[in-house]
């Protein structure tokens, strides 16, 4: 076989396939959806990052390094998970069916051509979203019903237990909706494979 052949073969099969998902109509596409856990955590790192910076403009002792250890890790918190959320949604997965064919596009560009028989059902194991959701839930429970009260009374430990209790909400009610409102996927790309999540609606209009 002439060393070419693959590479052509693969050309020819992606000239299906227009090189931007903006030539794709919407309706056309089955384009990735995602839990909110990251976004949740950022803005519970912003919540915790106000309340100490309010503990630490009441105290009457002078600022030590020591105490702005752990406002900075709320920033770092806020930041990371921030640039997450918004990077990945950035960078969505869709894929676009087309003569027995499937488009695989990443950060709006064509990446990959491959059969609906290479992508795959992924499972969720059943004890992995009863431990999330037992532990997320008490996490949730404890930190909103200690924060709420205390924030008309002492704002600071108030804000950062409802930051906690805000990221573990977030993680308790994504960890539903990734395990009922949508499907699991392995996609095919160059170095092996990804798992993606489309809701379930997207799943029955294009039937899969």
């Amino acid at each position: 076989m002439h060393p070419g052949y693959a590479q052509q073969q693969q050309q020819q099969q992606q000239h299906a396939f227009p090189p931007t998902i903006d030539a794709v109509p919407a309706e056309a596409r089955l384009t990735e959806t995602f839990a909110f856990i990251p976004g949740s955590l950022a803005i519970g790192g912003i919540l915790g990052l106000i309340g100490l910076a309010v503990n630490l403009a009441s105290q009457q002792t002078p600022l030590t390094v020591e105490d702005l250890y752990l406002p900075a890790g709320c920033l770092a918190v806020a930041l990371l998970f921030g640039a997450w959320e918004i990077g990945r949604r950035l960078r969505r997965t869709a894929v676009v069916f087309h003569g027995g064919k499937i488009g695989i596009y990443r950060s709006g560009r064509l990446t990959d051509v491959a059969y609906p028989g290479q992508i795959s059902i992924y499972q969720m194991h059943i004890a992995n979203t009863i431990r999330e959701l037992m532990v997320f839930g008490v996490l949730t429970l404890g930190t909103l019903a200690g924060g709420a009260p205390t924030v008309t009374s002492n704002a600071g430990p108030g804000l950062i237990l409802l930051g906690a209790g805000i990221g573990s909400a977030g993680a308790f009610v994504s960890s539903i909706y990734a395990r009922l409102a949508c499907r699991h996927f392995l996609v095919p790309r160059s170095q092996g494979s990804e798992q993606v999540m489309f809701t379930r609606g997207q799943c029955e209009r294009f039937r899969i």
